[in-house]
C-alpha cells in the first residue's frame, strides 16, 4: 500500500553526502503542504527521504480519487519531467515530509553522468506501473469488503493513520458505501 524505493533513496543519500553533486537539494514538508499539483508545469522531480505522502486526482465531479500513498525513497514528477506535460495528479504530505529536490536540467544531467540511477529510474517505473495495473485489477474484480478488509490490514500493519475520507478515495467509494462495508465486515466479523 504505501510504496518506498530503498534503493533510490539510499542513491540519493550517497550523491548529497558525497559534496560531488551540488545540485540536490534537501526541502520540508508538513502535513497538508502539496508536493505536485495537479494540472501545474513540473520542472522538478522529488524523493521522498522520509515521510508519507498520498498521490491523487481530482476528478471533474469534484471527488478525489487516491491512487497510491508514497513513502521512503518514491520518485515523483518524474513522468511529468520526462514527457513535458502538466501533472495529471496532486502529491499531498500525510506527515512530516523530507524530500530531495532536483531541477529538470540537473536530473538530466545527473542520468547522463550516472549510469547507475538510470537503471534504478527505469525499475522505479516500472514497478510503479506493475502495482497500478495490479490494483486497478484487483478493485473491478473484488467486492468493496474484500478490498476493504485488505486495506484495513495494511494500515494497521504499517501503523498508518488514514480518514475515512482518504480510505473511501482510496476505494473509489463514496463515504455511505464505505459505512455500509464498514458495517458489513463488523457484522460478518470480516
Amino acid at each position: 500500500m504505501i510504496r518506498i524505493n530503498k534503493e533510490l533513496v539510499d542513491y540519493f543519500k550517497d550523491l548529497k553526502t558525497s559534496n560531488t553533486v551540488d545540485c540536490i537539494h534537501k526541502e520540508v514538508f508538513y502535513p497538508g503542504d502539496f508536493l505536485i499539483h495537479q494540472h501545474k508545469k513540473g520542472n522538478t522531480i522529488f524523493i521522498i527521504e522520509r515521510g508519507i505522502a498520498k498521490c491523487f486526482v481530482n476528478e471533474d465531479n469534484g471527488r478525489d480519487f487516491i491512487q497510491e500513498f508514497v513513502g521512503e525513497g518514491e520518485i515523483l514528477g518524474e513522468i511529468e519531467v520526462f514527457t513535458d506535460t502538466l501533472s495529471f495528479s496532486n502529491v499531498q504530505a500525510i506527515t512530516e515530509i523530507t524530500a530531495f529536490k532536483v531541477y529538470k536540467s540537473d536530473f538530466y544531467k545527473l542520468l547522463d553522468e550516472h549510469h547507475a540511477l538510470n537503471q534504478i529510474v527505469i525499475r522505479a517505473i516500472a514497478v510503479k506501473l506493475r502495482n497500478t495495473a495490479m490494483r486497478a485489477s484487483q478493485q473491478q474484480l473484488h467486492p468493496i469488503d474484500y478490498n476493504l478488509k485488505k486495506f484495513m490490514a495494511l494500515i494497521a500493519n504499517q501503523q498508518l493513520n488514514v480518514s475515512k475520507q482518504d480510505i473511501a478515495d482510496y476505494l473509489g467509494i463514496t463515504i455511505r458505501s464505505l459505512n455500509r462495508a464498514l458495517k458489513n465486515n463488523t457484522e460478518n466479523n470480516l
